[in-house]
């Protein structure tokens, strides 16, 4: 549901089904933007932010979805733009998606 929701929006979402999924896609295709669970089912959240950070020349901004407590911790830590609590409206997470990915023009 929520990937037909960010691609009739215009975003072409590119899911992934665990964390060592996610982080060969993002190095493969250097994303606009990742939408990151912190809990994903092999990987840490955060442990997935640090190595796709951690490779040369890959910066896309990441927008944190948790029902976590501690997500706008790991949020600031992991350099994530925007924190997303669950559960939470489609709604939101695409204006934070553009907000993110265009943040002069959303304020114009």
């Amino acid at each position: 549901m929520l990937v037909s929701a960010i691609a009739d929006e215009g975003f072409e979402p590119i899911p992934a089904l665990d964390g060592q999924h996610a982080l060969r896609t993002a190095l493969a295709i250097e994303p606009r933007a990742i939408v990151l669970d912190l809990g994903l089912p092999d990987l840490d959240g955060a442990e997935f932010a640090r190595a796709y950070r951690a490779q040369k020349g890959v910066d896309a901004p990441i927008v944190v979805v948790s029902a976590r407590s501690d997500a706008e911790a790991i949020a600031k830590h992991i350099g994530a733009r925007a924190v997303i609590r669950k559960p939470f409206d489609v709604g939101e997470l695409i204006a934070r998606l553009r907000t993110t990915m265009h943040p002069r023009s959303a304020t114009a």
